[in-house]
């Protein structure tokens, strides 16, 4: 039966993916760059599409290492002074690994397939509704699956 990762399995799935920074895995896909390092490293896959590993139910429960599965996922940032920018990901889904979240649920991500982009990428922005220090605000909508990868 499969078991959780450890955070040092994890960390692997992290490192996998940085080393590929600024270069296309694969054939580019965002979910590309998952299996490949899934792949690479032994760690089980579930034979259904889009399915990484366990379910984590709670966002304070995620880690780094884990896989975010988003499904027309848009975050927009308001401003105080009335200015905002959006930025939208999962159209209709997008996969992308973890490396570090905050308090606030300011996430930076490894990914590809962003914006016609099919290099691996390091991207930052919010996974939840916020109101932050200065009367900016954080609104969030779409959905996302958060899993935890898997060892056989």
């Amino acid at each position: 039966m499969p078991t959780d990762t450890t955070a040092q399995e994890a960390q692997k799935l992290i490192d996998f993916a940085v080393a590929r920074l600024g270069r296309v895995e694969g054939n580019g896909q965002c979910w590309t760059l998952v299996n490949n390092g899934f792949q690479s490293l032994g760690f089980h896959k579930p034979s259904a599409t889009y399915s990484w590993g366990r379910t984590i139910a709670q966002l304070s429960n995620a880690r780094p290492g884990d896989v975010f599965q988003f499904t027309r996922f848009t975050v927009r940032v308001e401003n105080e002074d009335g200015s905002w920018t959006e930025e939208t990901r999962g159209e209709p889904r997008h996969t992308a690994i973890l490396e570090s979240i905050d308090a606030n649920g300011y996430a930076t991500f490894l990914e590809s397939n962003v914006y016609n982009d099919r290099s691996v990428q390091r991207r930052s922005y919010y996974v939840k509704t916020a109101d932050l220090e200065g009367g900016t605000t954080v609104r969030i909508s779409g959905s996302f699956v958060i899993q935890r990868p898997q060892m056989p």
